[in-house]
C-alpha cells in the first residue's frame, strides 16, 4: 500500500511541476497570440510529459526484491 501511494505522490508533484513550468509557458505565448512560441511551447510541454513517462516506466516496479532481500539464508 505504501508502495502505491510513494507513485500517486511523485505522479502528482511530477504533473504539477510539469503545468508550473511547460503550461504556464505556453498560456503566456498564447495570451500574446505569439504563434511560433506557442508551437514551440506546445512541443516542449509534449515532450516534459513523455520525459516523465518514460522516467515513470524505467523506475523498477514496487515489488521488486532486491539482492539483499531475495538472499536466502540457511541455517547452519
Amino acid at each position: 500500500m505504501r508502495e502505491q501511494t510513494d507513485i500517486e505522490t511523485w505522479a502528482m508533484v511530477r504533473a504539477h511541476q510539469i503545468i508550473m513550468q511547460q503550461g504556464a509557458n505556453l498560456v503566456v505565448a498564447a495570451q500574446r497570440l505569439d504563434h511560433k512560441k506557442t508551437t514551440a511551447n506546445t512541443y516542449a510541454l509534449r515532450t516534459a510529459i513523455m520525459a516523465s513517462l518514460i522516467e515513470a516506466l524505467k523506475s523498477p516496479p514496487a515489488e521488486t526484491v532486491s539482492p539483499m532481500e531475495a538472499r536466502i539464508v540457511t541455517p547452519a
